[in-house]
């Protein structure tokens, strides 16, 4: 048994060792250079619709509104003169506004369950940030306001619209709908060895608009499509470079980012055949487990967490 687990270790040793040489000597995909390519004109004004950059939450709350009636305006009219029936669509409408209007949030300083969310990378707290948020027939839309101006959406596709197609085959179907897209990667290290994984893709318009598709699918199975003023977006980016530079270091959760990202996807290999895995710190496997997603509740800004089964 002894000399079944010596050889054993050998062949684990041998093969980690051959996994890090191939991505050692794989060449890395180049940063892109230069600004990114210009979307369609056409697909960009039917992607931002009657949305402004410079709208306040309340001028966008009003094109909701209209939104929500517009909807109900064929169940309105089948349903007659019946009383029954049309306090039932009035009562609808009413709680899906309410669900609006209850969705403000104020990125004043105060933690809670969007800093941990599939929108955690796309504010800042305490730099006059708000948002809003409306569910969309196979997507959910985020509004963010700078100083109470519009200035991004972010779309999250729901799983139906994914359909289980990998982030570079759903590049190539947005490539297909806005064109031609410049490849975005971010830098990753395993044990010791750097690579690059593709991180996003994104445009351009005319008008100064960003556009890019980003990859939420490692918790959320889900891929989004940001658009933005690119001017506003630039400086808000500089402000979560600030902050992220003055973050203290060498806490206990810099060690579990820097830990995980250095993880080898085989080095419980053991614990696999064993039957007795253990996780990481940080480490979350795949399957039917439950992930905390924050939702709406009532009262301006307030956050619940729900078991969501992904």
């Amino acid at each position: 048994m002894r000399r079944f687990g010596l050889s054993f270790l050998a062949m684990v040793l041998v093969v980690s060792t051959a996994h890090l040489a191939a991505a050692k000597g794989k060449k890395a995909p180049a940063t892109p250079k230069g600004p990114a390519p210009v979307a369609k004109a056409a697909e960009i004004n039917e992607f931002k619709a009657e949305f402004k950059w410079g709208m306040t939450p309340q001028a966008v709350m009003e094109k909701l509104n209209a939104k929500i009636d517009a909807n109900y305006k064929d169940r309105a009219i089948k349903a007659g003169v019946d009383p029954r029936k049309q306090d039932q669509i009035r009562g609808e409408i009413k709680n899906e506004k309410d669900r609006v209007a209850r969705s403000v949030v104020k990125f004043d300083g105060r933690k809670g369950g969007w800093d941990v969310s599939i929108i955690d990378e796309e504010f800042v707290q305490n730099n006059g940030e708000s948002m809003l948020t409306y569910k969309e027939p196979k997507s959910t839309r985020y509004f963010f306001f700078s100083g109470d101006s519009l200035y991004k959406m972010f779309v999250a596709f729901d799983k139906d619209v994914v359909a289980g197609k990998s982030f570079p085959e759903f590049g190539e179907m947005m490539q297909a709908k806005y064109g031609k897209a410049q490849a975005v990667y971010r830098d990753v290290s395993l044990r010791g060895a750097k690579s690059k994984v593709l991180d996003a893709f994104q445009w351009r318009s005319a008008e100064g608009d960003g556009l890019r598709l980003v990859d939420r699918s490692k918790f959320y199975d889900v891929y989004c499509l940001v658009i933005y003023d690119h001017s506003v977006e630039e400086r808000q980016a500089e402000v979560r470079k600030s902050n992220a530079e003055k973050a203290p270091k060498g806490s206990f959760v810099d060690s579990v980012i820097e830990k995980s990202s250095d993880r080898d996807e085989n080095d419980n290999v053991v614990d696999r055949i064993t039957g007795k895995e253990v996780l990481k710190p940080g480490e979350r496997r795949g399957g039917n487990e439950n992930i905390k997603v924050p939702s709406p509740t009532k009262g301006s800004g307030e956050m619940k967490t729900e078991d969501r089964a992904y």
